[in-house]
């Protein structure tokens, strides 16, 4: 279990990485294009930016702790519940924040001619939108579970 668990730490790692990379070196970029082709909306999008991925950030946090009680065997906790309650809210709040700037990115998509843009925010809200879902779904069966066992552990 250990291995498949530090594997799977190893990519939170590295997504992390390229999450505080994107940050430093792609939102600044996007700002830029922003100002240029928004006429002044650049700001609004880069803190519309940074926040999705401080909730990506506190998403993969909660996911490094998930794996901490895997590896401890007390998945079926309330911990692990309330860590998935916190990866569905950042997956819809990641969802919320791309429909909310899908009109500027449209706006640059069209300034620059490069339909990709708008493409990949339209992808990337969609996989938010699932993770949501699907941590949602998780959340469920799992504190379903923790209560089956806490009925269980108070029968004789």
């Amino acid at each position: 279990m250990k291995k498949r668990t530090s594997l799977l730490k190893l990519a939170l790692v590295v997504i992390s990485l390229a999450i505080l990379l994107a940050a430093i070196f792609v939102v600044p970029v996007m700002i830029q294009m922003g100002n240029k082709y928004l006429q002044g909306w650049g700001y609004p999008l880069g803190v519309g930016l940074y926040v999705l991925l401080g909730l990506v950030l506190v998403a993969i946090g909660q996911s490094w702790h998930l794996l901490r009680l895997i590896e401890q065997q007390a998945v079926f906790s309330g911990a692990s519940v309330t860590a998935l309650t916190w990866i569905k809210r950042c997956a819809y709040g990641v969802t919320a924040i791309f429909v909310v700037t899908w009109p500027l990115f449209y706006v640059i998509t069209q300034a620059t001619d490069a339909p990709g843009i708008l493409l990949m925010a339209i992808i990337l809200t969609g996989i938010a939108l699932i993770i949501g879902i699907f941590a949602s779904i998780l959340a469920q069966l799992l504190a379903n579970a923790v209560q089956l066992k806490h009925e269980n552990e108070l029968t004789i």
